[in-house]
């Protein structure tokens, strides 16, 4: 990005090792409660804003996509991601039908003291795919901190005539459970309990007390009342609607 070296200075070297590895297929789009379904948390070329002030943009009328027409060919964008998710994949939505530039993004991390390139992703210096989804994976999984962390996607387009543009970035990820902690929080639940961690996640959200006297009563029966209780607060059920001053629900 202009006048911030070290980010976009690696991006066309970055871009293009990630390119060749890119899968053509794409992770699931739907979000995903469990720690086995992906899901994607997108960022628009809408969500998304020139680094440099001054840029001037355009975007294709069939698809609304965006593209750089003068000044900066970097846009940028915050990815808000669920704390402690684990980001496995990003993914690009973009056109490229020029003959020698392309389109590419980044997943960067910023914190306190610099920051790192997660992944990258393009859609090919050389190549010409057209409108295609392409993903790569991270190198390393990444577990989202966004206490002590930033993530911001970067994308890149080589030119300013149109023949390049994109729609998005998807970032790919799956919900996790927290680590346990090292002391229990139940008399009944010691940490070699194969139920620890997920006992212990359960009482950390709120979701449990206990059975009373400091216990978790883990082979105690589970009644239909205390199923309600656990997943209307699990799931944050249920808000009821907004009546407009008209009378129409929204």
């Amino acid at each position: 990005m202009g006048g911030r070296p070290g980010v976009i200075g690696v991006f066309v070297i970055v871009c293009a090792g990630f390119a060749a590895a890119a899968a053509a297929d794409s992770a699931d789009s739907s979000p995903s409660f469990g720690v086995t379904g992906d899901s994607q948390y997108v960022v628009t070329a809408w969500d998304v804003s020139p680094d440099v002030s001054g840029t001037t943009w355009d975007f294709t009328l069939n698809n609304g996509y965006r593209f750089a027409t003068g000044g900066s060919k970097e846009f940028i964008g915050a990815a808000h991601l669920p704390q402690g998710a684990l980001v496995q994949q990003i993914g690009l939505e973009a056109c490229d039908s020029s003959a020698d530039g392309q389109v590419g993004a980044l997943l960067i991390r910023f914190d306190p003291l610099g920051h790192t390139i997660l992944a990258g992703v393009g859609t090919g210096a050389t190549e010409t795919p057209g409108c295609a989804e392409v993903f790569a994976s991270l190198a390393v999984p990444e577990t989202i901190d966004q206490v002590s962390h930033r993530y911001l996607v970067v994308v890149s387009n080589d030119t300013t005539d149109g023949s390049n543009t994109f729609g998005a970035v998807h970032v790919v990820y799956k919900l996790q459970v927290s680590p346990p902690p090292g002391t229990p929080t139940f008399n009944d639940v010691p940490i070699t309990d194969p139920a620890f961690q997920f006992i212990e996640a359960f009482a950390a959200s709120g979701i449990t007390a206990g059975c009373g006297g400091g216990n978790y009563c883990p082979d105690a029966a589970l009644t239909r009342r205390q199923m309600a209780v656990f997943l209307a607060k699990a799931l944050g059920l249920n808000w009821p609607e907004v009546t407009n001053p008209g009378g129409a629900n929204r």
